[in-house]
């Protein structure tokens, strides 16, 4: 029995002093001082999508369910804004997000960084407990990129980012630095560009939506939430013992709503109702990795979404 595998749904934000807190026991019932901590964050996942808060759902969601079933579900939540970047300050640092230089809305995918450098975040206190830590996933809270001449944008290459994850607690870092519909359209590892921006994309229409904007030439869409989910197994196989805290932000079911070709046609609802069905699957691959690795009695899943879904 897994008594440590919890959820978190309907956008509740566990700041730094309440995650800290959220010890587990393991199955016998010993203590678990060191336990593993992997914070899943789905981006506009609706209540109602997840079969196990609301029975009406069409859509499959079993390894959600798992966790709902296996672990604590909580139902009352409430938020000082309902977006992805507040969200997402409110996480790391454990203060309102409108105590932010952001009162409202969001940040772009070139905007400064929004955390200060010298502001206590979740990771700081984890790295303070000797945890490894990582991010792998959407950031959107801001980063440095080397300033070019007026009208131009950051392509990739030559000086490195600043002010990213790796400088407020993150010992590695990767993903991309916004959301899935907003520029620039290339994977960042810790403080450097994975490729050159040296195409351009077109903007589409909803709801694969996309604004135009710079785009590496490997960069699909498509294939985004694949990567991250193997970069974040990858890290959990890689600590060898050593306890880590995970925060893995997916990227999806935000828009574009563009799920993997495998996923199509999973549900009667169209390419939203396939996309959370590889959200699914993503928290399942992350729970088969614990489940291999022999981590379950020693690791605390935390899932929840920034806010509700955008669809209408």
């Amino acid at each position: 029995m897994r008594k440590m595998i919890s959820i978190f749904v309907s956008g509740i934000l566990i700041g730094a002093g309440g995650l800290i807190g959220l010890w587990p026991c393991a199955a016998d019932g010993r203590s678990v001082e060191t336990p593993n901590v992997v914070y899943i964050l789905a981006d506009d996942l609706g209540y109602g999508d997840v079969h196990a808060l609301n029975i009406k759902s069409s859509i499959p969601t079993p390894n959600m369910d798992r966790l709902a079933g296996e672990g604590m579900t909580f139902t009352d939540a409430h938020s000082g804004s309902a977006v992805c970047t507040p969200t997402r300050y409110g996480i790391l640092t454990g203060r309102y997000c409108w105590r932010s230089r952001v009162k409202r809305g969001v940040l772009n995918g070139y905007s400064k960084h929004l955390i200060e450098p010298d502001r206590v975040t979740v990771a700081d206190l984890f790295k303070q407990a000797g945890y490894a830590t990582a991010c792998i996933g959407k950031w959107h809270l801001g980063m440095d990129m080397p300033s070019h001449p007026k009208g131009q944008q950051y392509l990739g290459g030559g000086d490195p980012i600043k002010n990213g994850p790796r400088s407020i607690g993150f010992d590695t870092f990767y993903g991309v630095s916004a959301s899935l519909d907003m520029p620039p359209y290339v994977f960042i590892e810790d403080e450097h560009f994975e490729e050159m921006t040296t195409t351009n994309f077109q903007t589409r229409g909803f709801p694969t939506y996309s604004r135009g904007g710079k785009m590496a030439p490997g960069f699909r869409h498509e294939d985004g939430l694949d990567i991250l989910t193997k970069k974040a197994t990858d890290y959990i196989k890689a600590q060898d013992g050593k306890p880590f805290f995970l925060y893995f932000p997916m990227t999806a079911p935000h828009k574009p709503v563009l799920p993997h070709p495998r996923f199509r046609g999973k549900t009667s609802l169209g390419p939203y109702g396939d996309f959370i069905v590889q959200v699914d699957w993503t928290v399942g691959q992350v729970l088969n990795t614990l489940d291999e690795l022999g981590l379950v009695d020693d690791t605390l899943v935390i899932l929840t979404s920034d806010n509700g879904s955008f669809m209408y």
